[in-house]
């Protein structure tokens, strides 16, 4: 994630993610743009110029790929497809999809217990929060740790 932070964290507010080995998930809003040239003035991007959100995300993704080709010695494009975007209009589909993201590796079997997973936001939750997440906004609009907490594990059953 600090590819991310590096090139995006500046222009998203970012609530929840989760790797997988062949996709990821991330709920994130544009930060407005005031938030924005102030962050990006404190980033360590080489680049100081604001620009339009994919292109920022179109670096991230290039930089990505270009670490891991040098790392496993390979060439070529890492994704196969552009990413997809959806709107989130309500804050009912808001926690579904906070929800629906850290439950995602145990939806597609790359783990049995979700909240180990090391590659989600899930226990940066449970762990105090002292991360780039912005955790407040979630768990107010969960109503609290503990309701997040179960909405988790309530959707979790529907899986056993």
């Amino acid at each position: 994630m600090s590819g991310y932070k590096k090139h995006c964290f500046h222009l998203f507010e970012t609530y929840a993610y989760c790797l997988l080995n062949n996709h990821f998930h991330m709920l994130v809003s544009v930060r407005p743009q005031v938030m924005q040239e102030n962050l990006i003035l404190k980033s360590s991007l080489k680049n100081k110029n604001l620009q339009h959100p994919s292109k920022h995300l179109s670096n991230f993704f290039s930089s990505y790929t270009q670490s891991l080709n040098k790392q496993q010695n390979r060439v070529g494009s890492l994704f196969q497809k552009n990413f997809k975007r959806e709107v989130v209009d309500s804050e009912e589909y808001f926690l579904r999809m906070v929800t629906y993201i850290h439950l995602n590796p145990l939806k597609h079997g790359f783990t049995k217990q979700f909240e180990y997973y090391p590659n989600s936001s899930y226990q940066i939750y449970l762990n105090g929060c002292r991360s780039f997440i912005n955790c407040k906004k979630v768990i107010d609009l969960f109503g609290g740790l503990e309701n997040f907490i179960f909405s988790h594990e309530e959707e979790k059953s529907k899986f056993d």
